[in-house]
């Protein structure tokens, strides 16, 4: 008999890949794999002079569940943006800015009291007091200072309180001073006649006057559309500027006046001299 070997060569070569496929398939699907974030016990070769080293690969910080470290959790707290449209018809609103505006004695003169990290809407600007307070410092040549909090917001280093008149059709700068003097004199029962900001007989400026003029040194007038501070006070369109008074500033000024020597108070366009209290 003769033995054809040649041609089973080629079967058998068939029957072994077919072996060595089943055996891959089978080790791959049956072998146990470690999870894609298991780190225990993987390892890392690196070269260490001549020779390899082998480093386990630890699990990184922000991946542990039960941990923090290193990490600083703060909440930021985002005031609401007061919206001055709404000012009568949310009640809340309207409560916030009475209860404000009781605090600091000024009812009629100022629309809102607004606070240096807050927001509002005026005619759908939307303008942050931190924003106007920034353009009005920096083109004083002063710097407005600023801090971060534990939360990383960044606020004012000290929260101040900013009453806000919003321009009406026929406003004038001394006037919208004027009222607010008034209201402010009225709440300690002093009643401040209606042409005592007028000059006198000789044509001189009354103390009252004077003070009037001062004030146009303290305030800030804000251009909505614009987004700037104004530059001619005296111009002031209805419903697109604002003034703004820094509060504590305004009650430091009155309250350091005698009005019953107010004719007395000195000013030379730029500073004024208030005579001082007498001490009981």
């Amino acid at each position: 008999m003769v033995l054809t070997r040649g041609k089973d060569k080629p079967k058998t070569k068939i029957i072994i890949t077919i072996v060595i496929i089943a055996v891959i398939v089978g080790w791959f699907t049956f072998t146990p794999r470690e999870k894609s974030d298991d780190y225990s016990n993987k390892k890392i070769e690196v070269s260490e002079g001549s020779d390899p080293v082998l480093l386990p690969i630890t699990k990184p910080d922000n991946l542990t569940q039960n941990e923090d470290k290193g990490i600083v959790k703060g909440e930021i707290n985002v005031a609401p943006t007061i919206d001055y449209k709404n000012l009568k018809k949310d009640k809340p609103l309207k409560e916030l800015m009475e209860a404000r505006k009781k605090k600091v004695g000024i009812q009629k003169s100022l629309d809102m009291i607004v606070k240096s990290d807050e927001s509002f809407i005026i005619g759908g600007s939307k303008v942050s007091m931190r924003e106007i307070l920034e353009k009005a410092f920096t083109k004083s040549g002063e710097v407005y200072q600023e801090e971060i909090s534990a939360s990383g917001q960044i606020v004012p280093k000290t929260i101040r309180e900013y009453g806000i008149h919003v321009v009406q059709p026929g406003d004038n700068i001394w006037n919208i001073h004027f009222n607010i003097l008034k209201e402010y004199y009225a709440l300690k029962d002093i009643q401040v006649e209606s042409k005592a900001d007028e000059p006198g007989i000789r044509g001189f400026s009354t103390g009252v006057g004077k003070v009037l003029k001062f004030s146009e040194t303290m305030v800030i007038i804000y251009n909505l559309i614009e987004k700037e501070v104004a530059e001619n006070i005296n111009l002031l369109e209805p419903l697109s500027k604002i003034v703004v008074y820094n509060m504590d500033t305004v009650f430091t000024l009155l309250e350091e006046i005698n009005y019953n020597n107010v004719d007395k108070i000195q000013f030379d366009g730029k500073n004024i001299w208030i005579p001082a209290k007498k001490i009981n």
